[in-house]
């Protein structure tokens, strides 16, 4: 068993999900509960776990991510407690990519918040990623991989043999690469 937490991260819709799919085929158990059911947006599942949301408040059921690999939203990265060591892929990709995939979901929903502007929400987002790398980079017992969307699903074999190297190796790249699925990557509008 890995005595470290894997950590998946990235703004919504990075493909966080791809990843955490990815590294379960690959051999590292996922630490999910199922809550967050599979949709239009994310037919093979969001791989969640409820607890992660409560992070900043409640970090009690980190132990029971040793060895797994758990998605953690980019935001709540500076509330992993001390103790473990964590090794982060943190997925990249293009802002404005991102934003027309959220603002897609969120219409689809019927939610006013797709009507944000987009420059608006790109400029947030680009200054809360350097500013979590920059943290991530100074925290001792961390490690992280940029890994970019785009070079996932164009080169996954690639992808999944950096990543497996990341971790320590022993995954099943073959396993990996075949989840990357290029249909799913339905916003093209930045590289």
């Amino acid at each position: 068993m890995r005595g470290y937490i894997t950590v998946v991260s990235g703004v919504p819709r990075s493909g966080t999900s791809l990843m955490m799919r990815m590294l379960e085929a690959g051999g590292i158990p996922a630490l999910t509960d199922g809550v967050r059911q599979p949709d239009a947006h994310n037919p093979h599942g969001y791989f969640e776990y409820e607890p992660v949301k409560r992070l900043a408040g409640d970090s009690s059921w980190m132990e029971t991510a040793r060895g797994r690999a758990v998605k953690v939203i980019h935001r709540l990265l500076p509330h992993l407690p001390p103790g473990f060591e964590y090794r982060v892929v943190f997925m990249d990709r293009g802002l404005t990519e991102v934003f027309h995939s959220q603002r897609e979901m969120l219409a689809a929903r019927g939610d006013g918040a797709a009507g944000q502007d987009e420059k608006q929400i790109v400029r947030a987002l680009a200054e809360e990623v350097r500013a979590v790398k920059e943290w991530l980079a100074s925290r001792p017992a961390t490690s992280v991989l940029s890994v970019p969307y785009a070079g996932v699903v164009r080169e996954p074999a690639r992808w999944s043999g950096e990543v497996s190297g990341f971790l320590g190796g022993g995954l099943n790249e073959a396993a990996m690469a075949a989840i990357a699925d290029p249909a799913l990557s339905h916003q093209r509008r930045e590289r």
